[in-house]
């Protein structure tokens, strides 16, 4: 009877146990299925990361922009060569012990990837150029204190006045042109008649002494002439060129099919994307040269496929920026309008009509702030300063002087001690000019530049990639449902897990 007993507490027992294994099992399974998936999750992540971290180091070290080159090189686009890559990194990572045999290489997670895919991307050109302009900008805040932001946003403030006085000169020539035009038939009328009553005395009609070195003769000469010509003391300009085809701002382009979250775009922001452009690209009077284009900055402005071309564009955008300015000093210094009201009637006073004297006294001032404006130009091509509203020191031109332009601007520029060099004239220009364009053109200008590096002869910025999305399918085979499936039938299918990623720069 004692030993049927033992015998009997021994099956119980053993039954026992193995309901406990049973549940041990069932309750570890569960937490390793937990665990499975969180691991998904972090593979995943490795995934997406890996893929950008495959950035174009170039474009970083010159640029300071990240982005993953789509063709890997290949000069072909193709958003499978980038889910190829990505199902690489988590092929590796799901199975990282596997081929390395050891007591200790027990995976746990027993998944398997079944499949990955990038299902939406975002490419460096998308929105014209605005993740481009985001990453610029982030840089730039980065490195903020070494900015001096109010004088960035005074350069903006500068460039209102400027654009108000620009205008103001352009309607104020037209006006004056115009209002001379229309009165040359009550000047030639006026000339007939004094003639007539010269004949009829036997006299001849006195013509002022003044008329024969008349500075508004000179300035209509000048103003025939190129402009770039004048002020480069005809001094060589670049002839490189680039070609329109394949340009991103002149062409078709890739297109992403996500977008990227807009986390800048004020005028601070704007300011400090346009600091960026005067940093990493250089301008006429830099001293590096790189690309197939010399005057970069110049080409950022004028959107022209020929240096010269661009140059002149500036040139003349500098111009108007100087006349401008001039024309508010002459138009506000009492002294140079008495000097041009004298002039006016010493050249049209014979004529007795007041509206004649009115409007050449006005032509003269205008001339004047042309005058003044060529040399100021020439003073900025030649590495000089200007400042950007004068006074009596900073003036430079005469009245006297004006009929002797040509012969002062061959004497080279004018320096002043305090002003704004060329630099600081762009920098009012790019204010002035579209954001939009500003962000194609650089775009432009980093792929053709990056195009002259070895190993980067295919590069495309669209086929630049700055995020991405994708999904991904694992299957979790059990590991420790072997014996609750024997003895208490619970099944034994595998587990399927979803996941979704994200990741951008």
């Amino acid at each position: 009877m004692k030993k049927e007993f033992e015998g009997t507490i021994t099956v119980f027992l053993s039954l026992v146990c193995i309901f406990f294994l049973c549940l041990i099992c069932t309750v570890v399974e569960s937490a390793r299925i937990q665990g499975a998936k969180a691991q998904t999750a972090n593979i995943a992540g490795i995934g997406n990361f890996s893929v950008l971290g495959e950035f174009e180091k170039p474009l970083l070290d010159e640029y300071e922009i990240f982005a993953v080159d789509g063709a890997y090189g290949s000069g072909s686009f193709k958003i499978k060569k980038v889910s190829e890559r990505l199902e690489t990194f988590l092929s590796r990572n799901t199975r990282p012990k596997e081929g390395v045999f050891s007591v200790w290489c027990f995976d746990p997670w027993n998944l398997e990837l079944m499949d990955s895919e990038v299902t939406r991307y975002a490419l460096l050109t998308d929105d014209r150029g605005e993740p481009f302009y985001q990453q610029a900008v982030s840089y730039m805040r980065a490195n903020l204190a070494s900015l001096s932001v109010e004088a960035l946003l005074e350069a903006v403030e500068n460039s209102d006045l400027v654009q108000t006085w620009e205008e103001e000169y352009e309607r104020q020539q037209d006006a004056n042109d115009s209002e001379l035009s229309g009165l040359e038939e009550s000047r030639k009328e006026k000339l007939d008649q004094l003639e007539s009553e010269a004949a009829a005395n036997g006299t001849e009609v006195l013509v002022p002494q003044e008329e024969q070195s008349n500075p508004l003769k000179e300035i209509a000469k000048l103003r025939k002439r190129s402009t770039l010509e004048i002020v480069t003391g005809g001094k060589k300009v670049s002839d490189k060129s680039i070609s329109r085809w394949g340009l991103p701002s002149k062409g078709w382009l890739n297109r992403g099919t996500m977008d990227v979250p807009e986390e800048y775009g004020g005028l601070l922001d704007n300011v400090l994307f346009r600091e960026y452009l005067l940093m990493h690209f250089p301008n006429y009077l830099s001293r590096e040269k790189k690309g197939d284009l010399d005057y970069q900055l110049e080409y950022l402005l004028g959107g022209k496929l020929t240096d010269k071309k661009n140059l002149k564009y500036v040139v003349n955008r500098l111009l108007l920026i100087r006349e401008g300015m001039n024309y508010l000093y002459c138009i506000g210094d009492v002294s140079m309008s008495s000097k041009a009201g004298e002039l006016a009637l010493a050249l049209t006073g014979f004529l007795g009509i007041p509206a004649i004297t009115s409007a050449t006294k006005h032509a003269l001032l205008l001339g004047w702030a042309y005058g003044e404006s060529l040399i100021d130009v020439r003073t900025l091509l030649e590495g000089g300063k200007v400042p950007l509203q004068k006074d009596v020191a900073s003036w430079t031109l005469t009245l006297e002087n004006l009929s002797n332009l040509t012969e002062i601007l061959r004497q080279g520029k004018v320096d002043h001690q305090d002003g704004i060099e060329y630099a600081g004239y762009l920098r009012i220009l790019l204010n002035l000019g579209s954001l939009s364009n500003q962000k194609m053109r650089a775009l432009d200008l980093i792929e053709c530049n990056l195009k002259k590096e070895k190993g980067m002869e295919d590069f495309e910025v669209d086929y630049c990639i700055v995020a991405l999305e994708s999904e991904m399918e694992w299957s979790c085979q059990p590991v420790f449902l072997s014996l609750p499936q024997v003895v208490m039938g619970v099944s034994s299918e595998e587990s399927v897990f979803y996941q979704k990623g994200s990741i951008a720069y």
